[in-house]
């Protein structure tokens, strides 16, 4: 094939490659510099994870601790519910975060960033941690929570203006918290006025441009959700849903189709227990309930279970997991509830991912 230098051409290439699988699209880098210069064009970059988007896949881990780096494994995935299920090999015991695409795995002193759709990982050392909690007896390991290196509560984001990927720890010194620009390389204290607290123990989510959490107070009665402009790096109080019966502890934050949600199961007459998710328009910052999933068929009789809405359809089928690692479909036009027995460790929605991660620090 001929290429041409015409302004015609180049845009014919940038629709074919659109269309073509992210490995071709890695190989073809090396056929010349024009087409390496639209593959490594901010513009493609963009405008082929905004396609990707639209058609997310679920991406899985497997468990494997023999220290080689953090990969796709192509031999393991599989179509199920007109998804694909992509494997990755990794040590399935450590915490996650995800956005884009993008995975990031925190330790105690460093922090590994990988893009499974190019086999990029780039590793990070961390500063020393602020007031550790090595007693780990005083957090009590309960269905919704997940505790990261040091008792701190992280975040994983994307600033929408400048694009960049962003690390963040929060530690019982209430006035500061560490952030992390995965393009430069370099941790910087951030200053958290006092009165924003969240949970240890509860994940965070990032929607366009903000890490926000979840904080459920002691008694149950009350909560808070706490926001970080990934751009502005400032903290903002977020208004909360206004939920009937209150919130329980089981609740979950999570971004869906690029909506902050609340999902948690709910009590109703005789036992029953509904899965109820919670979306905000993030424009006007307000609430409204989307879906109320009955989970009858699951046998609960008590809150002993959580629940992370993974990806949802153009038609209101939601894909959700729970905290025992199995995975179900929800089908809004039958609502019916279907489940996938298998001992399966859900990471987040998979979607490929062209951008390229900086070269290592």
């Amino acid at each position: 094939m001929e290429v041409g230098n015409s302004n015609l051409n180049s845009n014919v290439l940038e629709e074919l490659f659109l269309r073509l699988p992210l490995k071709s699209l890695g190989r073809f880098k090396s056929v010349s510099k024009e087409w390496k210069s639209i593959l490594e064009s901010k513009w493609f970059v963009e405008r082929h994870l905004s396609l990707a988007k639209s058609r997310p896949n679920i991406l899985l881990a497997y468990h494997c601790d023999c220290g080689v780096s953090t990969s796709i494994l192509n031999g393991l995935q599989h179509f199920l519910w007109s998804l694909e299920f992509v494997y990755l090999h990794c040590d399935a015991t450590r915490p996650s975060m995800s956005y884009d695409g993008l995975v990031c795995f925190p330790k105690a002193e460093l922090v590994d960033v990988v893009n499974p759709s190019t086999g990029q990982l780039r590793r990070f050392h961390c500063p020393s941690l602020l007031n550790p909690c090595p007693n780990s007896a005083k957090f009590h390991e309960e269905s919704w929570t997940t505790y990261f290196p040091g008792y701190c509560a992280m975040g994983f984001g994307r600033d929408s203006v400048k694009g960049c990927y962003k690390v963040v720890r929060i530690f019982r010194n209430p006035n500061y918290c560490d952030i992390l620009d995965v393009n430069t390389g370099e941790w910087r204290k951030l200053w958290k006025p006092s009165r924003y607290k969240v949970d240890v123990g509860r994940k965070s989510t990032c929607v366009d441009g903000s890490i926000y959490w979840l904080r459920i107070h002691v008694s149950g009665s009350i909560y808070t959700i706490l926001a970080l402009d990934l751009h502005l790096e400032e903290f903002r109080a977020v208004p909360r849903p206004p939920l009937p019966k209150g919130i329980v502890f089981e609740a979950q934050i999570v971004n869906i189709n690029d909506r902050l949600a609340i999902a948690m199961p709910v009590s109703h007459p005789l036992h029953q227990y509904e899965l109820e998710i919670w979306s905000m328009d993030s424009h006007k910052e307000t609430w409204s309930k989307t879906h109320s999933i009955s989970l009858a068929s699951l046998g609960m009789v008590e809150y002993s279970r959580s629940f992370t809405p993974v990806i949802l359809s153009n038609q209101g089928d939601v894909v959700f997991s729970d905290n025992n690692n199995y995975l179900f479909k929800y089908i809004s036009e039958t609502d019916t509830l279907h489940s996938l027995p298998d001992d399966i460790c859900v990471i987040s929605p998979y979607v490929e991912n062209f951008i390229p991660l900086p070269a290592q620090q």
